[in-house]
């Protein structure tokens, strides 16, 4: 469903509902996953944007994509099926893809450019709280909404155990998300936004490429449990 954009609508609201919005919101470095809940009129005054150029960018490449379905319109089962047959697996092929390199450019920019060398820091200590972060998922919360969407079929009441048991989970998804989005911060940052320096070998322009890529991904993930999957299962049980 394609929705009517006006400055009220969160910036979690458009990404769910218009198809390609996210990229938009990349392009002008508005993040769509933490900071989803702020209406569009805060987001672009806070980057200097005006209303209707972001919407109608939006509104075009919404009008481009044919045969989709917005996420939020989808079941939950297959929600989870997709987070876990797509996210998922294209996070972690492109941290196996990209590690080797931003261990490779370290060494051997890293004296040249400092910042080479935290990044590549910050980039393994996301990728741990990534992973972390998949396993809080696949063990803990996916199984916990699938209960949750179970009793609801049979009419049953939810457990006071598996109401508390879900609300720990998202808080630890919460925590890992924040830890996730700073980090990716600090890296945008000492990298001027993925910018290669004129010296920079074909590896160092690969890998800033896709850390870009995989900010993206990880945003849209992330974007994914927050306010569309979590929220779900918490109308169900209100």
């Amino acid at each position: 469903m394609i929705m009517d954009i006006t400055k009220e609508n969160t910036v979690a609201e458009v990404v769910s509902k218009n198809l390609g919005s996210d990229h938009v919101f990349s392009k002008y470095k508005i993040d769509f996953c933490c900071g989803g809940g702020d209406t569009l009129e805060k987001a672009c005054n806070e980057k200097g944007i005006d209303f209707e150029v972001l919407k109608q960018e939006i509104d075009a490449l919404n009008n481009k994509i044919t045969g989709g379905v917005a996420i939020e319109e989808l079941d939950i089962p297959t929600l989870i099926d997709q987070v876990k047959e797509v996210y998922h697996i294209v996070i972690s092929d492109a941290f196996y893809e990209i590690s080797p390199y931003a261990e490779k450019v370290a060494n051997v920019h890293g004296g040249a450019h400092k910042e080479l060398v935290e990044i590549n820091d910050l980039y393994k200590n996301v990728e741990l709280v990534i992973n972390e972060t998949f396993r809080n998922s696949l063990m803990s919360l996916y199984p916990i909404i699938n209960e949750i969407v179970d009793a609801s079929e049979k009419s049953e009441e939810v457990s006071i155990d598996t109401l508390q048991a879900f609300q720990k989970a998202i808080e630890r998804n919460e925590i890992a998300q924040k830890l996730i989005g700073d980090s990716f911060k600090e890296i945008a940052s000492l990298s001027s936004n993925y910018q290669v320096p004129a010296d920079g070998c074909n590896s160092y322009k690969y890998l800033y490429k896709n850390l870009k890529q995989l900010e993206h991904e990880v945003h849209k993930y992330m974007h994914f449990e927050k306010n569309v999957l979590i929220p779900k299962a918490l109308n169900i049980i209100e």
